[in-house]
This record gives C-alpha cells, structure tokens and sequence, in this order.
C-alpha cells in the first residue's frame, strides 16, 4: 500500500497503457518481419488480433511462425486488457471509498471537536490565521464556499466545512456552540458583519475576531457584536511604521511572541472567583514555585491596563494577568487561578 501511494494513484493505468502501446508496436514489427507486411497491414493485423475482432486477415494463408506469433499477441492482448480495466475499476472504487472514508472521518471530528476556533474564509487573511493557529497546536475549523480553495484547505491538514458562513446551519456545522472563538475574514465587510450578528445570537459569550477593510465598518462590527475588529490594511502600516522607526524593538517582541527556540511565552491568565490568588499580592503569587514569573501587566474588569504592576499590587477576582514565563509556569498559574470552590 506505502509503495502505491508513493507511484501515485494513476501507476497501474499508466502501466497498462505502456504494456498496450508497446504490444501494438511489438506485434506491428513482428508482422512485417514474419508475414512480409507493410507498415499499415501490419497495424492492421496487430489491431484486430489484439481486439480479437478478426474482420479480415491480409495474409491468404499466414505461415507456421505467423499463427505462433498471432496467438502470442491474442493472449497478451487479452491480457493487457483485463489488467487496464481492473486497474481502472480499482482506481475509480478505491477513491470513492477514500473520499467517503475521508468525509465521515471528517464529520466525526467536527461532531466531537470543542474548544476549538472557526475561521471563515480561507483567503490571503484566512489562511495566515489558520496556520498561526496550527504551528501554536490550537484546532481550527475552517469554513470555505469556494470548491478549489476548499480543497487547497483539506489538502493542506485543516477541518474544513463547505458552505457560506453567512449561512446559520453551516455555522453550526462548524462546532460554534462548542468553540472557543470565531474569526470572520472575508472580503466582504457586508459578509463579515452578517457572520459577525449570526454568531453572536447563536452563541452571546463567543470571542468575535472581525476583518474590516474600511474604517466606517470598524464600528459598525463593533456594534453586531465582535470583540475586536482588525483592519489589514491599518495593522500592516502599522507594523511598517513600528519597523522603519524601532526595528530592535519589533524583532524583540517578534522574537519572545513567535520565536521556536525561547523557553518564556506571553500569556493571558483568567483569575477566576473563589481562585487563591484572590486577595493576594504580586510578590506573594511570584514566590515559590513560580518564582521567575514575570507580570507584565493587568487587566482589571471596566479598567484599562496596569503596566508592569508593583509587588504590592492585590490581585482581585476578574483580573486578567499578562505574564511571561515558561510553559510550564503557565500551567501552574493557571491551576492557581482557577476556582477552588
């Protein structure tokens, strides 16, 4: 099985149409050796000897060698036959049962996967987030209504539903009652608000990631109900200008965010009600086993952002930490920071 689907699916036909060609060639010559026949009656012959027609022989009466040789080609043709139409019938069978093995394997996933996030539309932005989401380990499904961009996303690794995402059923094809959040990336500001208000009715604690491509829709996403709304175009003048003015700076922060070979990433921490952090300051939490966590920042409920917070800041239920530290530190604040009620 490994070496058929290393020659490829089409091997055996092909196979069988050189073992053909070359039986109407190898019999053509034998013919104009053995009978003393032209060119074209020996095609002649070498064809309704293969195809077992027998229309009209040329030769009057052919020679010893000639019968020989003509019941050679009439068993190698029959042969060649038999073999190209099994291979061609093992072809067509064989992929039907992969695509329909592949398709309820697929609607198997998508019927148990959760915690998972929905990207809409696999275009230029779509397909960035979704590999962004791969090489960090978080599932994605991704939701495409063009048929050859559909099947550029499933040959590339990714679950993925066929259908327009404006749609509420192909939402809910997609998990959206048991994802974790939604990215709407179409080129269409008119279809992201749509996905953006179907979302948010059928699930009204979804995280709502929406692509705007003008300012004016900026709001106007706001207001259907994303929790942020991102235009391409300002984010990547942006970047640019960061660049251009302190690239040191930026490829720091690409570095620590993005980099494969550092032991400390920036994450979000929840500290949930009834957490043992609550009422705690940061010097007591950073003591210990997490001792070397960095708190980069909090997020307080209704409050902008405390910047590099001191050690006698308490920590209070509904903040949100922004640390830097190890994964497994990560791990560790986070059980912290759960409820233990």
């Amino acid at each position: 099985m490994r070496d058929r689907l290393r020659k490829g699916p089409y091997w055996h036909v092909k196979t069988a149409l050189l073992i053909f060609v070359s039986l109407i060639f190898f019999g053509t010559i034998g013919f104009m050796l053995i009978e003393r026949l032209n060119f074209i009656d020996a095609l002649y012959m070498t064809v309704i000897t293969v195809s077992t027609v027998g229309y009209r022989e040329v030769a009057a009466k052919p020679s010893r060698g000639g019968e020989v040789f003509t019941m050679f080609v009439i068993i190698s043709g029959l042969a060649t036959v038999v073999y190209f139409t099994t291979s061609v019938v093992d072809l067509i069978v064989e992929g039907r049962v992969l695509d329909v093995m592949g398709r309820r394997r697929a609607l198997r996933e998508l019927q148990d996967i959760s915690g998972h996030y929905i990207i809409c539309g696999y275009g230029r932005v779509g397909k960035q987030v979704a590999r962004e989401c791969k090489a960090r380990g978080t599932s994605v499904v991704i939701i495409e209504k063009d048929p050859a961009v559909y099947e550029e996303a499933i040959a590339e690794g990714f679950l993925t539903v066929r259908g327009d995402a404006t749609e509420e059923l192909v939402l809910r094809k997609a998990g959206l009652e048991r994802a974790s959040g939604l990215v709407t990336a179409l080129s269409s500001d008119a279809d992201n608000l749509f996905v953006t208000m179907t979302a948010r009715i059928i699930r009204p604690d979804i995280f709502i990631v929406g692509r705007c491509n003008s300012d004016e829709t900026e709001s106007k996403l706001y207001r259907a109900g994303a929790d942020r709304a991102i235009s391409p175009h300002n984010v990547g003048g942006r970047r640019m200008a960061a660049l251009l003015l302190k690239p040191l700076v930026c490829d720091f922060l690409d570095f620590v965010t993005h980099g494969e070979l550092v032991e400390l990433t920036l994450e979000d921490v929840y500290v949930e009600p009834g957490s043992p952090l609550v009422g705690r300051s940061i010097r007591d939490i950073v003591a210990g086993d997490l001792r070397g966590l960095g708190v980069l920042g909090i997020k307080k409920a209704k409050r902008d952002f405390t910047v590099n917070p001191s050690g006698d800041t308490r920590v209070e239920a509904g903040d949100v930490l922004i640390v830097n530290a190890s994964p497994q530190q990560i791990e560790l604040l986070r059980k912290y920071a759960r409820s233990k009620r």
